[in-house]
């Protein structure tokens, strides 16, 4: 995964703009904490936490929570944000989704969301072989992926055979986007059981559920 793109991204946002957007983030309940709950989870990894909003939710809502990001800034402005709200940060660190350096069955649970949709395809497949290695028998990963709009759509890209957005200009440019369908779905988990709970969510959310 390059990180170039995520790099620029974060090092462009203040900590002040971060504090303000989580300020009118939606704190309710939704379907990627509700199955949490229901698994009884305890401690979950957020991967690819960004700017630490998700992380700290997932906190607020009573999970133990490690995270890490590619991107050096994005741990930055994570451990800042739980930090001002009373949260602990030791267990956030840089690192590459495609390889976490955590050892095998670390954790209850593994978030992922909005990452892998910003992968190609083929390094997403990996990816997810990675996260079901640190979850615990029983745990469980989930990912949720985007939906394209028509943004992406029309901002300056190239489409490559596996049907992977490269963005070449503008504002997102260098940066990756893959649009999932529900059959696509079953590409990037290589086989790997899983199922898409009903969601009034936009996107999917893919629940893969780590072998006892």
């Amino acid at each position: 995964m390059d990180k170039t793109f995520w790099n620029r991204t974060w090092e462009s946002i203040e900590a002040d703009r971060v504090s303000s957007y989580v300020t009118g983030f939606n704190t309710s309940e939704d379907n990627v904490i509700a199955f949490l709950r229901k698994k009884k989870a305890k401690y979950v990894c957020d991967a690819g936490c960004g700017c630490g909003a998700y992380s700290l939710k997932l906190a607020r809502f009573g999970f133990e929570i490690s995270g890490f990001d590619i991107a050096e800034e994005a741990i930055v402005l994570t451990k800042k944000l739980l930090s001002v709200n009373g949260y602990p940060t030791k267990d956030f660190k840089q690192a590459n989704i495609l390889s976490t350096g955590y050892k095998s069955e670390s954790f209850d649970a593994v978030v992922a969301k909005d990452v892998i949709d910003h992968m190609p395809i083929k390094q997403g497949a990996e990816t997810v072989k990675e996260l079901l290695r640190i979850v615990k028998p029983g745990g469980c990963v989930l990912l949720t992926l985007d939906e394209t709009d028509c943004e992406y759509e029309s901002s300056p890209h190239e489409t490559n055979k596996d049907g992977d957005f490269l963005f070449i200009s503008g504002k997102w440019d260098g940066m990756v986007f893959h649009p999932y369908s529900e059959s696509e779905i079953k590409k990037l988990t290589s086989g790997i059981k899983y199922k898409i709970p009903p969601s009034n969510e936009p996107g999917f959310t893919v629940v893969l559920e780590a072998g006892e």
